[in-house]
């Protein structure tokens, strides 16, 4: 997926750890959310 999308000049990036795969963001706090994000590493 990376290979396809880094052509078009997306950035993807993927969340630090605190939010579970699959998990729903609705149900998150705002720290984990925020912790997660902090923490989000660009995939390459």
């Amino acid at each position: 997926l990376t290979r396809l999308i880094k052509p078009m000049g997306i950035k993807i990036s993927v969340l630090a750890s605190g939010l579970p795969v699959g998990g729903d963001l609705e149900y998150a706090d705002e720290v984990t959310l925020g912790r997660a994000f902090e923490g989000r590493r660009t995939v390459e």
